[in-house]
């Protein structure tokens, strides 16, 4: 069963090895509608990532939904939302429920391998802020998450070297949002759908990330740190599981979990099909070299 759990938690992962991406968002973007002659493109290379955690009714995210929802409501399934570090009501992160008893479990051990691919170049997600005029508040910015290739340089203590150049993935479609707001040095922007790939074990898998929202916040040593949030649909999740030959018993627990803390996209039924998932990252300055 500890197993059967590391699997879930890394297949819930963006932690991808395989090279096909989709862009699928909701709302088509273009660069270039803001932004004066002198304006910048800031690239930052992702470090660290680790879902997000629960404590105390607090969770990093986004709001996902639109509702405030509580225990017992009509809204979310009936499923509590959290409060965000700066207070903002409705943040929905319903996976972040699960990690107290996943903790319990492989699942530790599951986010340190995902950490290790970001080190060996495996998984070099980029996140970018461009038309930047003014790096702590501009009223028109865009901001994207990409891809970079290669082998990233290390620092002595492991950790990735600020200012390389990083090559572009070619196979890796930028997802972009135009018209957005840099304030205080922070940027977020919604929706973000995409196709993600990820590697449980031997196996080449696509997750889709629905209808979620990114954000980019920077820190005064010109490193930044953010969330990426979004909903996972619970058919397609427990499909993954059958084909990682997970014992029934265990996909069977699985389906009755997952179906308990879901708490988006409700069916006809009012059943809630989709679970919110919130992941937090660290990133590290770099230049992107793209060869197209």
């Amino acid at each position: 069963m500890m197993r059967a759990f590391t699997q879930i938690a890394a297949a819930l992962s963006i932690v991808g090895c395989s090279n096909a991406i989709g862009h699928d968002s909701a709302e088509p973007s273009s660069k270039g509608t803001c932004g004066g002659t002198s304006a910048e493109s800031l690239m930052w290379v992702v470090d660290s990532l680790r879902f997000a955690r629960i404590e105390d009714g607090v969770s990093d995210g986004f709001d996902l939904d639109g509702e405030v929802s509580s225990t017992g409501g009509p809204s979310g399934c009936g499923r509590d939302d959290w409060t965000s570090p700066a207070g903002v009501a409705g943040i929905d992160n319903a996976f972040g429920e699960l990690i107290p008893a996943l903790e319990n479990t492989e699942f530790i051990a599951a986010e340190a391998l995902i950490n290790d691919t970001i080190r060996t170049g495996e998984l070099m997600l980029l996140t970018g802020v461009d038309n930047v005029d003014d790096r702590e508040n501009d009223g028109c910015v865009g901001m994207q998450l990409s891809r970079a290739t290669g082998t990233p340089m290390l620092a002595t203590d492991g950790s990735i070297l600020a200012g390389q150049t990083l090559s572009s993935d070619p196979d890796f479609e930028p997802i972009h949002l135009s018209d957005l707001s840099l304030e205080q040095g922070s940027v977020g922007g919604r929706p973000v759908t995409a196709t993600l790939p990820v590697q449980v074990l031997d196996a080449a898998l696509e997750f889709r990330l629905l209808e979620g929202g990114l954000r980019v916040d920077q820190l005064e040593d010109g490193h930044a740190r953010g969330v990426l949030a979004g909903g996972l649909d619970i058919a397609e999740v427990l499909a993954i599981a059958r084909r990682q030959n997970v014992a029934d018993e265990v996909g069977d627990l699985l389906e009755s979990l997952l179906g308990v803390v879901a708490d988006l996209a409700p069916n006809a039924e009012g059943e809630c099909t989709q679970l919110s998932v919130t992941f937090e990252y660290t990133a590290t300055p770099v230049y992107l070299f793209d060869a197209g």
